[in-house]
């Protein structure tokens, strides 16, 4: 999907830089400073900062080397007993030695599945719901057009993820998708 979405920017004549450390920024100049001493001109920048957990999760003792909480994959159990951990604290690993992305898409999918682990339990029932590392998500490209990918990030050999055209119809269903959580939740 990298490759598609990277496609659709150089189209649209817009450089990225996935992968580069940036050590400096010129705003007068607007131009970055790369590690390597490389310079790139912008015009709009949008930076993405190192994702970590919060202070108090890498700090815990649920913690891995990472600062982020190890769980199994299909029930978000950490090794203390009956403690899971959800959303963008957790490290789960997916094949080809990566993990899964932090999105609210599998945090969403991630929840439901502990708390019917948990309802489950409570009622003296062995759970039956699993996290399937499958999800989805809207990619806005503006002027009311957007692309729609999704995911099975638990496949064997890779994640498979595909994306499908861009187009209005991703778009309007995107401003479905948020109007129906904007209700559910205000």
């Amino acid at each position: 999907m990298g490759e598609a979405l990277a496609g659709i920017l150089e189209g649209r004549g817009i450089d990225l830089h996935p992968n580069r450390s940036v050590d400096e920024i010129d705003p007068d100049g607007r131009q970055l400073v790369f590690a390597d001493g490389e310079r790139a001109s912008y015009d709009l920048l949008l930076g993405v900062p190192p994702h970590r957990a919060p202070e108090a999760v890498r700090t815990s003792k649920l913690a891995g080397q990472s600062g982020f909480i190890p769980v199994k994959p299909h029930t978000l159990r950490t090794e203390a007993d009956g403690v899971f951990a959800i959303g963008d604290v957790t490290q789960i690993p997916i094949a080809g030695g990566k993990f899964l992305p932090k999105a609210g898409v599998f945090a969403h999918g991630e929840a439901e599945v502990v708390a019917g682990t948990i309802v489950s339990e409570l009622a003296g029932r062995v759970p039956t719901t699993v996290f399937d590392g499958k999800g989805s998500c809207f990619v806005e490209m503006g002027d009311g057009v957007a692309a729609f990918a999704t995911g099975e990030f638990y496949a064997a050999d890779a994640p498979e993820v595909h994306l499908r055209r861009p187009g209005r119809r991703w778009h309007l269903a995107k401003a479905a998708f948020e109007r129906y959580w904007l209700r559910r939740w205000l």
